[in-house]
């Protein structure tokens, strides 16, 4: 900018120094000054360009960092989910194998709980004759959840499960419930002992008769009347009527079935 100005002064003072010369014709300064004007509009046009390139210039870099911090922050991105879709890969893989673990384990644990069931209804069945209806209830709700497509293969195990602990549970407890009998041809009322799993007794509500379940023939039969000091005893102490104390009962053969 500093040389386009000296450059005009030069001009100028060439154009004064023409002035006092003589005259050389009267188009001469016109035909000197057109050059001058032309380069000097030249010049103005020139500067304005770069002025407007420079701006130009300045808009470009600014949006080309922009574009480059741009860049970076998506390269971040994408190298985080790049993590993110190998841990989404591995957690699939994880899961189709277990969902292969649980379909193989679904096909062999529904053979498994039909033969447990029908073991246990067959035993259920076959067994002492005590809580007869309320066991069987059991067995064929149980039936029910089995047959029900709706019920998980994991409620159903559950449930056969629950089933079996109940029972076996009966061989560890005591209990004394009313019911009624067959006697050789005559049904009576009857309170009857349960004493685990291993003997059913019974006693007459007027308790002058008094006998057991006997599991090899699955009748019930009459004890002698010297057994019903003891039979009583023992009701009272399962119904809680009196503390526990040592009995003689006549316990018989344990039939294993």
């Amino acid at each position: 900018m500093k040389s386009f100005m000296l450059s005009i002064i030069c001009v100028a003072g060439f154009l004064c120094f023409l002035g006092n010369m003589p005259a050389m014709g009267e188009d001469f300064p016109a035909r000197v000054k057109k050059p001058v004007d032309d380069s000097i509009l030249i010049r103005q046009k020139t500067q304005k360009a770069e002025d407007k390139w420079a701006q130009e210039q300045a808009a470009l870099k600014a949006e080309y960092e922009k574009l480059e911090a741009e860049t970076e922050r998506l390269t971040a991105d994408n190298q985080e989910l790049g993590k993110a879709v190998k841990t989404c890969r591995t957690s699939i893989d994880l899961l189709e194998r277990q969902i292969m673990e649980t379909e193989r384990i679904t096909k062999e644990l529904v053979p498994f709980l039909e033969q447990t069931y029908d073991r246990l209804a067959y035993f259920v069945k076959n067994d002492v004759p005590f809580l007869k209806d309320e066991r069987s209830l059991r067995i064929a709700a149980l039936r029910r959840v089995l047959d029900d497509s709706r019920v998980s293969v994991s409620e159903k195990f559950r449930k056969v499960m629950e089933a079996l602990s109940v029972e076996a549970e009966y061989g560890n407890t005591v209990e004394v419930y009313e019911q009624r009998i067959t006697i050789g041809h005559k049904n009576i009322q009857a309170n009857i002992f349960r004493l685990g799993r291993i003997s059913l007794f019974f006693q007459s509500l007027d308790q002058k008769t008094t006998g057991y379940f006997d599991p090899a023939v699955l009748v019930w039969k009459e004890l002698p009347s010297r057994y019903n000091h003891d039979i009583n005893g023992a009701m009272e102490m399962g119904a809680k009527r009196r503390s526990v104390d040592l009995l003689v009962l006549p316990i018989g053969k344990v039939v294993v079935k």
